[in-house]
């Protein structure tokens, strides 16, 4: 496993910051500046100098990635277009091919063979859906020109004398409305960490911005910025957006009607939890589209027509989830595509070791995931009915330990969903799409063997592991 990179990345004279690679250094300059782009949320064309020590450490055009090292300086230079406009937010560039499907196309978690009609969390054509999951480092936004002008010479200011700005309410109002505006692109709730996460960021890239007497320099721009932002979804109530109405008093049960019962919001790194409905389709429209599908999907090699359908109809679907919280069994019927597999590939056996043995080394019990069956027992139906959340599998009287299964199924609440998926391996990596799709909560009994899989093989959400996952985590990264 490749070491973590740090890297400090100049885009002028008073804002440098930190890029955090932790998949190691990039293998071409193109992907480097991709993750600059990502990170830092820059838009716009660049090139990249690196601080070359041959040249007494003067800056020369990164040509190679063997030119630099973990933690040497680049410098970003624009091109003779501006990147962005005085006043605009710094926007993550992610194409959206690329960013599409994220979380939502359990392929990625599959091998290379397998392909399926569903996407877990895909981002449709909306514009208001979002790209890409909270940053490693929340990029601060430009602000209005003349706030980012008096922060620039403040800044100044600060790096000769170690002056502080005392900004006063038009200044701060200003950068509180940036941040705020920068942070709806990923996420309408924030964390306490998130929250610590934007105002480090915010007195990091303006060291100006400091506050004095404070612990971390930061604590009350994080005070600000938590009732700017609970006053920013106020305002996005009023326009409709699902990320917050779906929280709204009138969806909550009789007699809890209060702000602060059962919000519902990301909480496994969802990028698009309840998506707004593509431009020009209403819930009327796309459920026109939902009923043709449930035909559709029974015809033969029409792959393409029912993806197409589905990821058309991803938002409809997501808010049906999010609000309603559906039983699997209708949601199934209402849905066939969602739950269905076009082929799979082998994989090998020790895979399907390797998970259990995570489940045991985790002090949890593999069987409340994988159950495993013979054909001859007469109780598979009745263990099925009786299985809430897991993957059944049946083997063959007198099979051997390398021979595939006559079926591996995903079952919940009951109910399977779906079948004939080959093996244990992509079961499981199925079940967590699912588990994503329908908006389930991981089992108790198996908290850690989930975290594992979201926060150590997806990397979603990892900034916070338990500590039985950080032991594992240190583990493997040695």
């Amino acid at each position: 496993m490749a070491a973590m990179v740090k890297l400090r990345i100049i885009f002028s004279e008073n804002d440098s910051r930190r890029l955090i690679l932790p998949n190691g250094m990039p293998e071409s300059v193109s992907e480097l500046v991709q993750q600059i782009k990502g990170q830092c949320g820059v838009n716009g064309d660049f090139r990249l100098q690196f601080m070359d020590a041959e040249f007494g450490n003067e800056f020369t055009n990164l040509e190679s990635m063997s030119d630099i090292q973990d933690k040497s300086t680049i410098k970003v230079i624009f091109s003779s277009v501006a990147p962005v406009e005085p006043g605009e937010p710094l926007l993550p560039l992610y194409s959206s091919a690329a960013t599409s499907r994220t979380l939502d196309d359990s392929s990625s978690l599959s091998s290379p063979g397998n392909s399926f009609d569903t996407d877990i969390l895909s981002s449709p054509e909306s514009t208001s859906s979002r790209a890409t999951a909270w940053p490693d480092v929340f990029p601060i936004p430009r602000f209005s020109y003349d706030t980012q002008l008096q922060l620039d010479r403040a800044n100044a200011t600060f790096k000769e004398t170690g002056a502080l700005l005392n900004p006063d309410h038009k200044i701060k109002s200003a950068i509180l409305d940036g941040l705020a505006e920068t942070i709806v692109q990923y996420k309408v709730y924030l964390s306490d960490r998130e929250f610590d996460e934007v105002a480090e960021a915010l007195v990091t890239t303006h060291p100006c911005l400091k506050e004095p007497g404070s612990v971390t320099g930061y604590g009350g721009w994080k005070t600000s910025l938590k009732y700017k932002l609970a006053n920013y979804r106020t305002k996005l109530r009023r326009l409709g957006c699902p990320d917050v109405t779906v929280n709204s008093l009138k969806h909550k049960p009789d007699g809890k009607c209060t702000p602060a019962y059962g919000v519902k919001k990301p909480k496994k790194a969802e990028v698009n939890y309840c998506p707004t409905y593509p431009a020009g389709e209403t819930a009327e429209t796309l459920e026109e589209i939902r009923v043709d599908l449930l035909s559709e999907v029974k015809k033969k090699n029409n792959d393409h027509r029912v993806a197409a359908m589905m990821e058309k109809t991803f938002a409809l679907r997501r808010q049906e989830v999010v609000r309603e919280a559906p039983m699997i069994a209708d949601f199934k019927m209402r849905w066939p595509a969602l739950f269905h597999v076009c082929e799979t590939a082998a994989v090998e056996v020790r895979r399907e070791c390797i998970l259990k043995g995570l489940c045991v080394y985790l002090n949890e019990d593999p069987e409340k995931l994988v159950k495993d069956y013979l054909d001859v027992d007469k109780s598979i139906a009745t263990a099925i009915a009786e299985t809430v959340f897991g993957i059944c599998v049946i083997r063959s009287e007198g099979a051997e330990p390398g021979d595939d299964p006559q079926d591996v199924m995903i079952v919940l609440e009951g109910v399977e969903v779906m079948g004939e998926l080959g093996n244990v391996a992509f079961a499981v990596a199925m079940l967590l799409g699912l588990v994503y799709s329908l908006n389930l909560s991981y089992p108790p009994e198996l908290r850690y063997t989930f975290e594992v899989l979201q926060k150590i093989l997806m990397e979603l959400d990892a900034h916070k592991l338990s500590n039985k996952v950080q032991v594992l985590k240190t583990l493997l990264s040695r």
